[in-house]
């Protein structure tokens, strides 16, 4: 018997040992041919209380007797089981599934994080998949007959194989990817905790609450489910003013409110419990009403559609950031759906689905929630009581809340518009933070109108001209903005063809120290005499355009200079992003250096400039250099930094992709790490990977459950868009793809 090789494993074992378990001696031999013989540990007759077990298909039912037999329950301890698929086999996802959970199973957690919602059948092909023995705890819900007795009422969904139990666990998945550092997540209604449990999977998360009325189902979730970092709680929400609740930085409520008496006592928690600059992420049943306009569900209370969810938010000063339609097959409703979640605009009028979802930000323009700008300021992201001056946002910002909801790329509100409407009434009701709001708001410009456009930079320069020079001083995050608005009002007049106008907000940021904020600032500085020199070389002045350009490099030492320091005094390990952001600098150094070469050794002004653009549409923000350097070295605390140099390439390549005018077709040209964690990123923007390409494709392979294909089979595949993720070699591969194929990559 051969294990599928095309199919992934568990590097390292997900119980506390650093041994997988092996039950059979078919087992040990197929998997000693997979991991190291020190990785395996074949099993006899000792007692198991925990561990990771592997096995194939074809050992499943001799595993599982064998487990049972040595299996005793110790408190906290977890026993895990993978199955993988053998070659030539024919099995069903559904089967082997059912049978995990009829022997005390539940799916782990992690498992879902590798699943495409909407591409799921329940007919699918089995493939490699990971369980965890259901806690013994002697609650009555951890046999399943008993579970399935009580079916109607409640069910944990990872021990289901359903469409529906899909849909709910979805939902939880969805609310992963949104927390942030060290967050603390508020879980309402848990139910049987499976939900919870899977927040808490996450890396950042540092501690999850979940509460639910039925004190049953909270005993059940706390044994089978409750770690270090997730606690169940009995709470009936139509009391939560008894609830004295540390603020969250995250709340969900998946089908919470259509089952409390009164709904507004949850909106009510939320404004009692969630921190200013909090996230809401809730659904709520679509129209589920039968002929006589009611819900038929006895346990449902309140009916919901778009408008009236929608004026509930807003009624109690939330920011509506985006909107989710939500269906799958076999509900009363929309019997026939697919399995579809999609975004919606968040202007559309009332459309059919199943189930509504929101993503949601506090309004601090809200009468409701401007007093809690007076909460003290707790960033979750850096609890450190000394904080380099760049992420201490209690002492630079007159409103520090805004800063996760409006400028921390990754956190705050995606959607360009919503972040412009939120930030024009901030503009219009507080005299907080403009720097920072005008700064923001000019970055959503593209859509707007000529006369709003020219009105916006009158405000700007208005609001840089009435600066002290004594602010600037004081306080480094004026500086920041400063600089930051200088450099956008100087980049729009610069593509406006008003040189002149542009050179002089690019001087005046020449005249200001940027490292007095933070070195990576600094890259301001060294484009704006970047553009400087094109100015020059407009004017037929090459001799000025090379002192500029001599000077940005400069810049660039100087910088690395306080790059250094800001490592020796450990600063990068607060702010790991330095690292990667340090990388842009040292691409921006690039790009001067190459200009200085065009000028030196080319006549033709028009031809530097072309030489110029071409440069500018092929930046590689210093990442190859740094991997060759860090490859050749034998000290392991560069991996670290590498993660984040690897992410700052993958972060520009789904950039490109989003601003792509068509992602239909896509496909990813590689199968490694990176080509992993680019799919996993565009999945969660909901752009749909169809599958991946590689040379070394075999018939029938699969990455990520979709298939890979080979480059000779791009001719007769139908292709829109192709993301090649070879680092150094993506420019030779795209120039052997088909012409009418897009392709995206770093050059």
């Amino acid at each position: 018997m051969n294990l599928s090789k095309d199919l992934s494993l568990p590097s390292v074992p997900l119980s506390e040992g650093l041994r997988f378990l092996v039950f059979t001696a078919e087992d040990k031999r197929c998997f000693q041919a997979l991991f190291p013989a020190e990785a395996i540990d074949y099993i006899e007759n000792a007692t198991l209380t925990e561990g990771h077990v592997l096995c194939s298909v074809a050992t499943l039912s001799e595993n599982l007797e064998k487990i049972e037999d040595h299996y005793r329950y110790q408190l906290h301890h977890d026993v895990f089981v993978t199955v993988m698929k053998s070659d030539g086999e024919s099995v069903r996802q559904k089967d082997i599934e059912q049978q995990m959970y009829a022997q005390g199973y539940h799916l782990n957690g992690y498992e879902w994080f590798n699943r495409d919602y909407q591409s799921l059948k329940d007919d699918r092909t089995f493939i490699t998949t990971t369980f965890k023995k259901v806690r013994q705890t002697g609650h009555k819900l951890t046999v399943m007959q008993n579970l399935l007795a009580e079916r109607d009422l409640h069910m944990d969904m990872l021990r289901e194989f359903s469409c529906r139990s899909d849909a709910h666990v979805f939902r939880y998945v969805f609310a992963h990817q949104y927390i942030r550092p060290n967050d603390r997540v508020l879980d309402c209604a848990c139910g049987l905790g499976y939900g919870s449990y899977l927040l808490s999977t996450n890396d950042h998360v540092a501690s999850v609450t979940a509460v639910d009325i039925c004190p049953d189902s909270v005993a059940y979730a706390n044994g089978v489910y409750g770690n270090d970092r997730l606690d169940y709680q009995v709470l009936d929400i139509d009391e939560y003013q008894s609830t004295d609740f540390k603020l969250f930085d995250l709340i969900t409520s998946f089908e919470t409110i259509e089952h409390v008496t009164d709904f507004h006592s949850f909106f009510k928690l939320c404004l009692k419990s969630l921190k200013p600059d909090g996230r809401l992420i809730a659904s709520v049943p679509y129209l589920w009403v039968d002929e006589t306009g009611k819900d038929p569900n006895p346990y449902h209370f309140h009916e919901f559609d778009w408008h009236k969810f929608a004026s509930l938010l807003s009624d109690y000063g939330f920011i509506l950031e985006a909107r989710y339609h939500q269906t799958a097959p076999g509900g009363f409703k929309l019997t026939s759906a697919p399995r579809r979640f999609e975004q919606i605009s968040l202007d559309s009028k009332e459309v059919d689905t199943e189930w509504l979802v929101i993503v949601a930000t506090p309004n601090l323009s809200s009468p409701l929630w401007q007093n809690h700008k007076n909460t003290e300021y707790v960033n979750s992201q850096y609890p450190q009581a000394a904080l380099p001056i760049y992420v201490d946002f209690a002492s630079g910002y007159d409103n520090p809340w805004l800063h996760r909801q409006l400028v921390q790329v990754g956190q705050r509100i995606e959607d360009n518009k919503v972040r412009a409407d939120y930030v024009a009434q901030l503009l219009a009701t507080s005299s907080d933070d403009r720097l920072m709001l005008k700064t923001v708001q000019g970055y959503a410009l593209e859509s707007s109108s000529e006369g709003f456009i020219n009105q916006w930079i009158l405000d700007a320069e208005s609001l840089l001209e009435n600066t002290s020079n004594h602010d600037l001083a004081q306080n480094p995050f004026v500086l920041r903005w400063y600089v930051s608005l200088s450099f956008l009002i100087a980049k729009r007049l610069f593509d406006a063809g008003n040189l002149a106008a542009s050179a002089c907000h690019f001087g005046r940021i020449l005249t200001l120290n940027c490292s007095d904020f933070c070195p990576v600032l600094c890259i301001k500085a060294i484009e704006s005499d970047y553009y400087l020199a094109k100015i020059c070389l407009y004017s037929q002045n090459p001799k000025n355009a090379r002192q500029h350009l001599i000077s940005g490099k400069n810049r660039v030492f100087a910088a690395t200079e306080v790059f250094r320091q800001e490592v020796a005094g450990e600063h990068d390990q607060i702010a790991p992003f330095l690292w990667s952001e340090m990388a842009e600098l040292y691409d921006a150094g690039a790009l001067l250096n190459q200009l200085l070469i065009a000028i030196d050794n080319t006549k033709s002004v028009a031809n530097i400039f072309t030489k110029a653009e071409k440069l500018e549409n092929n930046k590689r923000f210093g990442l190859f250099n740094l991997v060759q350097k860090y490859r050749s070295s034998p000290d392991l605390t560069y991996q670290a930094d590498m993660q984040l140099l690897a992410q700052s390439y993958i972060n520009k390549l789904i950039s490109k992709v989003s601003n792509c005018s068509s992602v239909d077709n896509l496909y990813i040209w590689g199968t490694g790490v990176a080509a992993k964690q680019v799919c996993k990123q565009l999945t969660t923007k909901h752009i749909k990977v169809v599958g991946f390409i590689d040379s070394n494709a075999t018939q029938g392979q699969s990455c990520m459950d979709k298939p890979v294909i080979t480059p000779a089979d791009i001719q007769a595949t139908q292709i829109g868009l192709i993301v090649l993720t070879s680092v150094g070699s993506s420019d030779k591969i795209a120039a052997d793809i088909p012409k009418h194929i897009q392709c995206v990559y770093v050059a």
